[in-house]
Parts: C-alpha cells; sequence; structure tokens
C-alpha cells in the first residue's frame, strides 16, 4: 500500500475504542503506509501532549486533531459546515471510523440521540467527500439482549441471532437504527461498511470512559490495596455462578486493528456484515482471570464460598467496585492523584457492575465469522487487562 492516499476520519477519538483506532493507525498498522491521513475528533477538548498517542514521526500518517466537535445539534447540513471550516481535507476521507456515543438515562431518548449523531455524520460526510469507501461502527452484545434477566439467546452466541430480539427490548437498542441508517445512506454509493460487536471492552484512555471494565475495576482493586494492604483477600463477584460463567472479553486493541482490517477489506468485510469480536476464540471466566487482575495489585484475588449458607453468603457481599471507588474517592485526591478522581468510569458505573455481580450465564461469543475474514489475531485476554493497568498508573489514574 505503498503511496496510498487513505484518510482516516474517527469520530469519538477520545473514547475507549476510538482512542485504541487512533493509536493503532498511528502506528502503521496493518502496515507502513496503509493510511497518508488520520483525522481524530472529539467532543471533549483533548491535548495532544496528553493523548498518550506514539510520538509523531515522519513515518507516520499527518495527524489532525479536532476538539469541540458535538454531533448532537442540527443536521447534517449543518455538521458538514462546521467539518469543512475544521478540518484540513475533508474532501479527501476515505475510511469512517465511528465510535462516539452519548449515554442518556432514559433508553429510548438515547436511541434517538445516538440515531441523529450517526445520522448527521453519515449525511454530512457524503455531501463532503465523494471519496468514501468504508463505514465502521461498534455494537456490543447488549444488542444480543443480556441485559434481560437471564439473557436471551443461548450460547455461544451468533451473529444472526441479533435479528431476533424480543421488540419491547430491541427498541432499546440503538444498534438496529444504526444498520437502518447506513444501509439507506450507502445505496447507490460506492462505499460499504460493516459492524463490530464486542462483549467486555478491556482497554485505556487517558480521559477515562464509562465503558472502561478495566478501568473500573482498576480503580477499584487500587483503592483495595490502598485501604487493606498487600496480600488482602479482594472478592469482585457476588454470586458463585459468576466465577464460572462463560464470556469473551476483548481489548480495545484487537476491536481497533480489526477495524482497520475490515476496512481495508471490504469485499471480503462489508455489505453491511455484523461481526463478534473477541481476543481469543476460547472463551474464559472471571474465576480464571480474577486472580491474575487483583494479584497485580498485590492483592489476592476470590471468590464467593460454593458451600457458603444463603445467609453467610449475604453477609459476606462484597462492595460493588462502582460503589466502593465512590465511597473511597477522596483517596485518590489525597494521594495527589486529582485526574483519578475526575476521570473514571461516571455514569458507566452501575452497568460495568453488572459483570461478576448479575451477569451469571454463559455468554460467550461465536467468532466462526471474524476468523471466515482472515483476522487471525490471536492472543490471551489477560495481555489487554495489564497493559491497560501499566497505562492507568502511568496516566495517573490509579494508586
Amino acid at each position: 500500500m505503498a503511496g496510498s492516499t487513505n484518510h482516516a476520519i474517527v469520530f469519538g477519538a477520545s473514547g475507549l475504542i476510538g482512542w485504541s483506532v487512533v493509536y493503532q493507525l498511528l502506528s502503521r498498522y496493518p502496515e507502513s503506509g496503509a493510511f497518508s491521513k488520520v483525522t481524530a475528533v472529539t467532543n471533549r477538548p483533548v491535548d495532544i501532549s496528553d493523548s498518550y498517542w506514539p510520538e509523531l514521526s515522519t513515518e507516520q500518517p499527518d495527524l489532525q486533531l479536532v476538539s469541540g466537535i458535538d454531533l448532537r445539534g442540527g443536521d447534517g447540513d449543518t455538521l458538514a459546515d462546521t467539518l469543512k471550516q475544521s478540518i484540513k481535507c475533508i474532501e479527501s476521507v476515505t475510511h469512517v471510523f465511528y465510535f462516539a456515543f452519548t449515554s442518556v438515562n432514559d433508553d429510548i431518548e438515547e436511541v434517538a440521540t445516538n440515531r441523529a449523531m450517526l445520522k448527521n455524520v453519515i449525511d454530512a460526510i457524503n455531501l463532503l467527500s465523494a471519496e468514501l469507501q468504508f463505514v465502521v461502527f461498534p455494537g456490543g452484545t447488549r444488542g444480543y439482549g443480556i441485559y434481560i434477566p437471564g439473557g436471551t439467546f443461548k450460547a455461544p452466541l451468533t451473529e444472526e441471532m441479533t435479528s431476533n430480539l424480543p421488540e419491547d427490548y430491541a427498541k432499546t437498542v440503538v444498534y438496529r437504527a444504526f444498520r437502518e441508517i447506513l444501509a439507506e445512506a450507502s445505496k447507490g454509493k460506492k462505499w460499504t461498511w460493516c459492524e463490530v460487536c464486542p462483549d467486555a471492552i478491556v482497554g485505556f484512555t487517558p480521559n477515562g470512559s464509562q465503558f472502561s471494565l478495566a478501568l473500573h475495576w482498576a480503580q477499584y482493586l487500587s483503592l483495595y490495596a490502598y485501604n487493606h494492604g498487600v496480600g488482602s483477600r479482594a472478592c469482585g463477584m457476588n454470586q458463585a455462578s459468576d466465577v464460572d460463567s462463560l464470556s469473551t472479553p476483548v481489548s480495545a486493541k484487537t476491536i481497533a486493528q480489526f477495524a482497520i482490517y475490515a476496512s481495508l477489506h471490504p469485499d471480503n468485510c462489508g455489505r453491511g456484515q455484523l461481526f463478534n469480536i473477541g481476543d481469543k476464540e476460547k472463551p474464559c471466566t472471571m474465576g480464571e482471570i480474577w486472580p491474575k487482575l487483583a494479584q497485580w495489585f498485590c492483592l489476592v484475588g476470590v471468590g464467593p464460598r460454593k458451600n457458603a449458607t444463603d445467609q453467610e453468603a449475604e453477609a459476606e457481599k462484597p462492595s460493588k467496585p462502582g460503589e466502593y471507588v465512590e465511597k473511597h474517592n477522596d483517596v485518590f485526591h489525597r494521594a495527589g492523584l486529582d485526574r483519578a478522581a475526575r476521570a473514571g468510569v461516571g455514569a458507566g458505573s452501575q452497568q460495568l457492575d453488572s459483570v461478576g455481580w448479575w451477569l451469571t450465564f454463559d455468554r460467550q461469543l461465536s467468532l466462526k465469522r471474524l476468523r471466515d475474514t482472515g483476522f487471525r489475531e490471536d492472543k490471551d485476554p489477560l495481555e489487554g487487562w495489564l497493559k491497560s493497568f501499566e497505562m492507568f498508573r502511568r496516566a495517573g489514574l490509579i494508586l
């Protein structure tokens, strides 16, 4: 791909996946010259010096960081005017990586808000760039109904299941609306699109993220170690069944790499296909991962006693990580880590607490369709966790 004129634009570049997409593009994944330009678009202010992206060099794609772009207001025409004024060479954009999301307490309003945001982006890019080739966005296992008590489908979860969600639940999930927008907007165009579907995402962002399970648990474990001391026993699960339930965790790095890979292989990965994504084909359990995560903080990671009576289990029930972090947040201030105190998972705390708390059923993903594309990245899920912990400490987000 030497001499490529590909221009990637990443919406939501300060978020959990968007940050990693920019990082991978600047690291010249999948090969040097695959992209000549990268435009990182954020709503909240981002200083390049605090981004923790690779140091810029002449061998990398040219990076343009554009902050203060709110996708929620106006329409496609309005956004097109804003992007034209703010972004150099917007007319040369070839690949859109859409990883922006706005959380709203009301599910129906959340769907409407995020639907409008994506529609604005696609309408604007369709107006501005005749060079567009590919669009990719993230779905998630919420689209498999995992937040219905007990789950909706029997694992392993396959992509076809997403079209069979109960309607009263489906209307609360935005992914279907995204598919409808992209299917309609791409009619008669030369560009195509796909969706990537992760379960729990493990990754780093310098300013925190409401979707960061790794940060959620890292802040909990670092505070727990500070308060209780080295060698203490830390439990992150509510029920014995949590220990053995199967899931398919994935690092933001893997999601980013596949998103880039898919965008460069439209014949195999386009046409609106949905792809489950995971670090490893073999699923894992919290019982396997939790002790190794706790060990990084010099703690002993344990699960609830399997032979405990109901009364004993209730008495021994640990605090939810989110509740614990909120209760002891002042420790970060006292330790001089103001960034840790303000840049946690915020509104995502309740949803993230569900992992290891009441998601007690198997929800592992089938990765067959992913592997059929030729994408062969396969890694130990623990790698993503420990690398994230290192970056959190470097950025002052944990003790």
